[in-house]
This record gives structure tokens, sequence and C-alpha cells, in this order.
């Protein structure tokens, strides 16, 4: 198998580098088993980690993890998931116009804005899972430490993922009082402010306060007119109590949240989607003014948008209006701002109880609820074509219980899981100047204009039974293994509708039928409109599994092989669509993963090493392509690539030559293949996309920081660093390479691109003072993060700018 081929081959490779690295460090290391986890915890060098459920080295453990801390996230301005990026080689974050960040790991992601959609890597905050990516914004406030875990989870962990978990481990209550201050001003008026307080309220009882919020002015400017967009506007806040009444007993309840008020991200218009692929709407009034559009200057605050998304659903609007005289409020007479209203809390129960001094009970119960009412505008001009309105909610609850099990030479874990999920998702859509407004344009619009808006409620059930064993057979040899078994069924009731009677007179026309105002326009394959709408179910079991070897030498290198089959479930998709065949799901994906890796502590802990190479075999991937639809010839929706890979390599190391000073590198190189998949182009031809790479898959990540802190007093210290986060070229759509049937669309490439950070101050370790300035994306480098097609244009978002601010962290 050229899996097994790729996997043995490297790893003769890496035991070769292992076995070269064992003399520089034998002498020093300290003998086997002698350094355990808790004496581990009180070496600031350690990185100590819970992926197997407990605490642990992070050299220890057989899976490709990177870890941070709390206090190394803020000093390099990493405040929330999406900025993972820059200490994660191999991992990505496109943050989506609809307020859904998708995550990609390994080039294993899901492109997917839904709110219901299951991601392909998971967040999860203190082992709790954030079952929907919308909801973890907040995740990254006030934590002690993230681990990310790449490759296929589900064993040990509340939701099954084929890319990876991200979990962040949030500070705990203290058992003396503590508290502390995190501030920075950086430019477009932007304050970050956080702090904590934490202690004793009795012997038996421990609280912790943290609070944050971020206030920022604006920073895309509009290239047509005098007008500004990106306010920030948060506030995020958790309440802990740890109650412990008995030395086996210990109770954590957290009460957390956070608001989103800030301006939505402007898209800038790359091109018009008439002068690619001609229609005769393009001929139209609408189509002609998007054909004489100017368009986005390549600079990352250049943007347009059009406040066309109406509280009483009327466009007064037209194709020949001059739009820089309009009054553009932000409640003005002509539309609602590009904004978000979005809000989420949670509560949560941890219990762990020591039924004996070797087996512990724990228990977690979650519940949470997201909702969100905020204005998108993603053509990248001041015209109405995809103005929407995005509103829903996320009801979710969860129980995990399991026992674990520490005995002399074996770890068990056994437990089962329970999630119940209520989702609804409405996207309501104002095209009445874009070339898709009038199909026919021989039938006046309607003083409404053309408005539709489609929904998706769902309601998802799962339930999960999981055990995990780790085996001693000797002190250097471990063997692995576990399996979860989960059964998830889907509801779904969704359609595309009209708004008002606007849409309803040409559709009537066009198909011959009689959908009321506010009607179900979405035709079944009879071109029949549903009534009232689309239902249909979803309901699917799997088996995952892993099974892993550790082998570690007296020098305490560690070598590991891994095998494991994830599996992310099934999802139906929120569309706007006019033929029924838009809403079919997609079932579950898997992928069998081969890995095996070292990890090397050389020089008493100079220097750390570590790599691996693996190999996912892929099948049914989920993925954004194109579906044949009866009125635009195709639309975007969601397609299964029956058969495909990933392959790639890792590399990573951390040294601490001298004292103060600190150099860390990695990288992360994956070569990502699309093996079988027939499919659809945009002019609604069937391909052969085989040989095509994944969207969103770099093949090469690479991440460097280094930070030298000396003194310049006797109570003075000074710090200087820096960072690099680079990405080589990939693509949003599957046509990224020619092939014999495919002409790869350069309009949605996605070019490399290298940040650099700076940062530099002082540390008063008597005062628990540090101050400092920072230049982030020194080069004001202009990179995007999506490029999508709107039907009417072609548009990029565009990455931060550079920017730059002053930062004090303050400790009692």
């Amino acid at each position: 198998m050229k899996s097994a081929r790729f996997v043995i081959l490297t790893g003769c490779s890496l035991a070769m580098l292992g076995a070269a690295t064992v003399p520089a460090f034998a002498q020093e290391a300290t003998p086997q088993g002698a350094a355990t986890d808790s004496s581990a915890a009180n070496d600031p060098d350690i990185i100590i980690v819970t992926a197997n459920k407990r605490d642990q080295n992070i050299l220890d453990v057989g899976l490709s993890i990177t870890a941070e801390s709390g206090d190394a996230l803020i000093t390099r301005g990493i405040t929330s998931p999406t900025d993972l990026g820059k200490i994660v080689p191999g991992l990505t974050v496109q943050p989506s116009p609809f307020n859904t960040p998708v995550y990609t790991l390994r080039g294993v992601g899901f492109y997917e804005t839904t709110l219901s959609a299951a991601p392909t890597v998971a967040v999860y905050v203190d082992e709790i899972q954030l079952p929907f990516s919308a909801t973890t914004k907040g995740a990254a406030f006030d934590v002690e430490r993230v681990e990310v875990l790449k490759g296929p989870q589900g064993t040990l962990f509340g939701q099954n993922t084929t890319g990876g978990a991200i979990n962040y481990v949030a500070a705990k209550p203290t058992d003396t009082f503590e508290a502390g201050a995190d501030a920075s001003f950086a430019r477009f008026a932007t304050f970050d402010v956080q702090g904590f307080v934490s202690g004793p309220l009795s012997d038996t009882l421990k609280a912790r306060i943290a609070l944050r919020t971020v206030q920022g002015g604006a920073w895309q400017k509009s290239f047509t007119r005098d007008d500004k967009l990106g306010k920030q506007d948060q506030l995020q806040g958790r309440i802990q109590l740890l109650w412990e009444p008995s030395d086996n007993v210990r109770l954590l309840l957290n009460a957390n949240g956070w608001m989103d008020k800030g301006d939505t991200q402007a898209a800038q218009i790359q091109s018009d989607t008439c002068a690619v692929t001609p229609a005769p709407t393009c001929g139209s009034p609408a189509g002609i003014a998007f054909a004489n559009y100017p368009l986005a200057p390549q600079n990352a605050r250049a943007a347009d948008w059009g406040y066309g998304i109406y509280r009483n659903g009327f466009n007064d609007f037209n194709a020949s209006t001059d739009y820089s005289q309009f009054d553009y409020s932000e409640q003005g007479q002509f539309g609602r701002r590009p904004k978000r209203d979005d809000r989420f809390y949670q509560f949560s129960l941890r219990a762990d109880i020591d039924l004996s001094e070797v087996l512990t009970l724990t228990s977690i119960t979650a519940y949470s609820d997201y909702k969100t009412d905020s204005v998108q505008d993603f053509d990248g001009t001041v015209l109405a074509s995809v103005d929407t309105n995005t509103s829903g909610y996320i009801r979710d609850f969860s129980q995990e219980l399991r026992l674990a099990a520490t005995l002399d030479r074996a770890n068990i874990i056994i437990g089962g899981n329970y999630n119940k999920a209520s989702t609804f998702d409405r996207l309501f859509y104002n095209f009445s100047q874009g070339p898709s407004s009038d199909p026919l344009f021989t039938i006046p619009n309607s003083p409404q204009g053309q408005l539709t808006f489609n929904y998706s409620d769902q309601d998802i059930e799962a339930y999960a039974f999981f055990g995990n064993v780790e085996f001693k057979l000797t002190d250097s040899l471990t063997l692995i293994g576990g399996a979860r078994y989960t059964k998830t069924n889907r509801d779904f009731q969704g359609c595309t509708n009209d708004y008002q009677g606007g849409t309803a007179t040409w559709w009537n026309a066009l198909f011959g039928t009689n959908v009321q105002p506010g009607g179900c326009l979405t035709l079944d394959p009879a071109l029949t409109p549903y009534n009232p709408a689309v239902f249909d179910k979803l309901n699917e079991d799997n088996l995952s599994w892993n099974v892993g070897v550790n082998y570690q030498t007296p020098g305490d290198t560690l070598f590991y092989g891994r095998v494991s089959r994830g599996y992310k479930s099934g999802s139906f998709p929120t569309a706007s669509v006019a033929s029924g065949l838009g809403y079919t799901p997609v079932t579950q994906e898997s992928v069998t993963a081969y890995e095996v890796g070292i990890k090397a502590p050389i020089a008493d802990r100079k220097l750390e090493l570590t790599a691996a190479a693996f190999y996912y075999d892929y099948q049914d991937k989920q993925l954004r392509g194109r579906l044949p639809d009866p009125v635009f010839g195709t639309l975007d929706g969601l397609v299964q690539i029956p058969k495909s890979r990933v392959q790639g390599i890792e590399m990573s190391l951390l040294a601490r030559p001298v004292d103060g000073l600190r150099i860390s590198i990695g990288g992360t190189y994956v070569d990502t293949k699309i093996q079988r998949f027939i499919g659809f182009q945009p002019d609604a031809t069937t391909a052969d996309f085989k040989g095509q790479r994944f969207p969103f898959a770099p093949k090469l990540t690479a991440i460097a920081d280094a930070e030298y802190e000396f003194p310049v007093g006797s109570s003075v210290d000074a710090y200087l660093g820096v960072s690099m986060t680079h990405n080589s070229k990939t693509s949003s759509t599957l046509a990224n390479s020619d092939t014999a049937t495919i002409n790869r669309d350069a309009r949605f490439d996605m070019r490399s691109y290298t940040l650099i950070d700076l940062r530099a101050g002082i540390n008063i370790p008597d005062s628990k003072v540090r101050a400092g300035v920072f230049i982030r994306n020194v080069g004001n480098t202009y990179y995007w993060t999506n490029v999508q097609d709107t039907l009417a244009s072609v548009s990029r978002f565009a990455g931060m700018p550079r920017t730059y601010g002053v930062q004090v962290s303050w400790r009692y």
C-alpha cells in the first residue's frame, strides 16, 4: 500500500534521526520514570497537557500536539481561536462572512457556514465541547493554556472529528488571593482590556471572576465614498466556583458568556462574474451596473458595501443612481449597517469524585445558548446583490460520564456522552440589483424588489460510548487502544421563501406555479414547489478507534506510531436554492490516519525536537462544490468526494540555548489530492476532478518565534521578540490545478504570504509588571483569507493590515 510505504519510509528516517540525537543527551538524562507528572508540573520548561484526560508531559504523549500558555497567547496577540495559525503549523482559519469560522488542520476542513454544521476540527473549553463553530469566538479568554491535537479525535473527546481538536484550559480559582490585568491600545483606536480576581471564599470554596472588553474604531474604508467600517464592540465574562467539601470530591461551576456588537467585514470586488460567464441577465440594467463598477484597490483597507437590508423590505435604489450622494448613516432610510448583534452564554458543572485511590468518577454537564442577528454585504459594492441578514440560534445540552482507573501499569477510561441540540438558521437576501435579480428581465419587479429568505430548522441528537486503555508492557514500551461508538439523529426542515411577493411574481411566470407571498419557492423534481417546506432526516452511526505504540528510550526520546479512524457527522445546508437538490445532505465522512513520530529532549532539554509523518485515507469527504439549479444553472452546494488522500510531514524545534532566550520553529508540509470525483463546473457541465487539491489547504505552513529577556538593571529586565507566520498559496475552490478536463480559475487563488510581528518592552518582576510595544504585520502585507463567487461578482476578504500599539500586564 502507498500509505504503508509512505509512513514506514518516513518512520525509518525519524528513527535514524532519533538515534542520532540520543548520544547528545544520554549522559545528562534523568533515569527512566524518575520525573513524575507532579514534579513536571512545577518545572516551567515542561509543558503539561491533558490530551489523554490526565496531566502529562507533552513529550510523553504519542500524539502530535501543539501547546502554549495563556500568558504567551496574550503577549503575541492571539486572542481568539482564529489567531491560532500563528502558533500551530498546519492550522488555517477562514473567517466567513456569516460569523462562522472554518478550521482546517493538516488540510482537513469543511468550508460550510451553516450554524448547524459539524466541524472537522472541534473546539473545547475544559473538555466541554462547543459543537458548532459559531460559538467558539470567546474560547480564548482567561486561559491557562491551549492544546491543539492533530489527527482524528473522538475516542476521548465529546465529539467525533476527522481533523483534530482544540482544547482550551481555562484558568481556575486559586488557593490564595490573586488578581491581574492585561490592557492594550492599538491602531484604529482599539482598546483590549481584561482582568481577573481569584481566591478562597472559605476553607472549601474558591472563586474566580474574569472580564474582557474590546472596543475599536473602523479599519475598512470605502473606495467610492467617505464611509468607514470595522468597529469592534465585544464583552466577555466568566465566573467559576470550585467547591471541595472533602479530599475526594471536587465540584466546579462555570458560568461564562460573550456579546459582540461590532461591524461585519466588507468584501473587496475583484471581477464581474458576467465578464467570465455571460448570461442573458448580464445585459439587464443591474448586470451593466456590476460590469461598470470599479474594482477594489489592492490593499487591505479598501472595500465597499451598501445598506441594502431593510427593516420594511423595500428597496428604492436603481442601477443608474449616484450612490455617493446618499446618507449612509447607521440606521438611515436606506437600510441597516453591516453589523452583528451576537451573544452566547453557557453554564457547566463538573464533578470529580475519587471512589478509591485508583478510581475516579467524572461528570460534566453543560448547557449553552447562542443567538445571532447580523447584516453582511459580500459582493464588494454598494449595489444590493447579496446583501444579507443572518439570524438564528443554537441551543445545546451535553452530558458526559466517565470512570478513570490509574493502575500500576495501565490507565483505563470508559464512559458515555450525550448531546442534544436545536438550531435555527435564517438568511434574508436582497438581490434586487444583481444580474440574478430578474431572470426574465421582461417581467417588471414588484415595488418591494427581489427579496427572499431561506432557513434551516434542525434538531440533532447524539449519544456515544467510549473506552481507552494505555498499558505499559515494560518501562519503555506502552500499548494504546481505544474505541467509540456514536449514534447521531438529525431532523431537517428548510426552504427558500419569497418575501412580500417580490420574487413570487416572476417565479410563477417562469414555472407556471402559484406561489403566494411568503411561500416556499424551492421546487421538487417535478418543478412543483414544496409546501410548506422540505422535510428530511439523516440518521447515522459509526465506530471510531485508535491503536498505538509508544517506545521511550533511556534518554527519554519517545518514538510513537498510531493508526486511527475518525468520523465527522453528516450535514444539511442552509442555502438559497431553486431546486430541492440543494438541500440534499452530505453523509458522514471518515479518515483512517497512519502516523509515526518522534519527540526528543536534547542536552538536558535545551533543545526539544518533534517530528511526524502522516498519511490519511479519506472517504466521502464533505466539501462545498457546485450543484445544478433550474434558474441559475449551478449554485454552491454540499458535495461528497468518494475517495481522496492527505499525506505530509511536520517538524518543530524548541531551543533554550542560553538563559533568557527561547526560540521555536515549526512547519507542516501537506499534499492533498482527490482520487475519485465527478462533479459539476460553474457552467453546469460535468468534469472529472481527479488530481485536484483540497481548497484552503496550503502545502506549506510555517511558524517561528524568538524572544530574548535580559537584565537592564538590578530589578528590571528587557525583552525583544519576533515571530513569523507563512502560508503557501492555495485556492478557495476545487478548480485549483490544471487537469485534462478542468482549467484552473485564477480568480479564486489565495497567494502565499509571510507575516512578521515584533514586540519589545520591560519586565519588572518585583512589581509583577510587564509593559511593551508591538507591531503586527510589520511589512503591511496584503493577503486574503477567503475568495468567493457571489453570482454577481468575485470578491475577497482581506487580512488585517499593519497594526501597532502598547501593551501592559500586571499581576498581584
